[in-house]
């Protein structure tokens, strides 16, 4: 039989109330009391009826991290698992259940069918229309990590996400700063809103100090992860033509990619090439060589963007709808200045 918090109030001696105030983390209970009514909770196996609670706040207690891609686009990319680490810390922490979904048909389900009270949406593109039109029906509070559509469009999400363009420019930066000139950029792909930032910051930088930037030197993969990233190289690397002596990267697994499919064809890093990646994931500090990365606070991100969804759940005004992290690069050992490198 499930012990309720009215067993807890009689073998207490107190009143329901509470013990209602003290396990729901309410103020106006004395110290010791609290204390005391914890302990019997603990000893009973007093367990809060989530679901009871739901129907007095009408709400399921139900968080959905949702993707329009598959499952292996985030749960095996380092940069969305550490934001799900800070997602769940804070979830957690609020007593939400979360949901994954990773397929349309389940999406379309628990949207129409209200079976969550908010949605975290993470890696979507720009073609994915019917999942906006689905939210926006239902009206569900909504955070983007990353963006949905164009940040200049009116009804775009509340989002966070890390300066792309900052984060590359930077990189561009400090590999022409190492005496590199031919820098090419590897990007995903172009439905993505995060590649034509990457993109602007790569152009912008270059065009600064007067850098030729030809057609081959920006890669387009179709999808930012280190097996698309290795095909791509390994291709661009049998071709003889191919002169760059750096790489930026727009991830870490693209950077990874790029140094496996180096290896392989039996290219330096960084005697011969330097790699630089974004994102600055746990695999770049014990990658050989180590990765220089730029790197931003993801498990914050993570923590902040289900912070404001909270806050949208409990009707609250956003006071920053767009928070965008700042970068700063993390040097290892993966980028050689020219003079040192084999290639000249």
């Amino acid at each position: 039989m499930s012990i309720s918090i009215k067993d807890v109030a009689n073998a207490a001696g107190v009143s329901i109330a509470s013990v209602s105030r003290v396990l729901s983390g309410k103020p106006g209970v004395g110290e010791d009391k609290a204390k005391r009514i914890k302990e019997i909770a603990m000893e009973l196996g007093y367990r809060p009826n989530l679901g009871a609670r739901g129907l007095v706040k009408q709400q399921t207690g139900n968080i959905a991290i949702v993707s329009p891609r598959q499952s292996n686009i985030v749960l095996d990319n380092p940069f969305y698992v550490q934001i799900l680490h800070g997602v769940s810390k804070v979830l957690d922490k609020e007593d939400y259940n979360i949901i994954l979904s990773f397929t349309l048909s389940q999406q379309k389900r628990l949207i129409e069918t209200y079976s969550v009270d908010g949605v975290l949406l993470l890696a979507a593109r720009e073609g994915d229309f019917i999942l906006k039109e689905w939210l926006d029906n239902a009206n569900i509070p909504t955070i983007v990590v990353g963006n949905f559509i164009d940040e200049e469009v009116s009804k775009a999400y509340p989002f966070v996400r890390p300066d792309d363009e900052e984060g590359i420019y930077k990189a561009v930066k400090h590999l022409i700063k190492n005496g590199h000139k031919d820098i090419s950029l590897i990007n995903g792909p172009s439905l993505s809103l995060k590649s034509p930032r990457c993109l602007k910051g790569y152009l912008t930088a270059m065009h600064e100090e007067g850098l030729q930037v030809s057609p081959e030197m920006i890669i387009e993969t179709k999808e930012f992860d280190m097996a698309a990233s290795f095909e791509t190289m390994n291709q661009i690397f049998s071709d003889p033509s191919f002169s760059s002596t750096a790489i930026v990267c727009a991830t870490d697994n693209l950077a990874f990619g790029v140094m496996k499919a180096a290896s392989v064809s039996g290219i330096s890093v960084p005697e011969e090439l330097s790699v630089v990646g974004f994102g600055d994931t746990e695999m770049a500090e014990f990658s050989n060589p180590g990765l220089s990365s730029m790197h931003t606070d993801l498990v914050e991100m993570g923590k902040q963007a289900s912070d404001m969804l909270i806050s949208l759940i409990q009707g609250k005004t956003l006071r920053k709808t767009k928070r965008i992290f700042p970068m700063q690069l993390i040097e290892r050992q993966s980028v050689l200045k020219k003079s040192e490198s084999v290639k000249s």
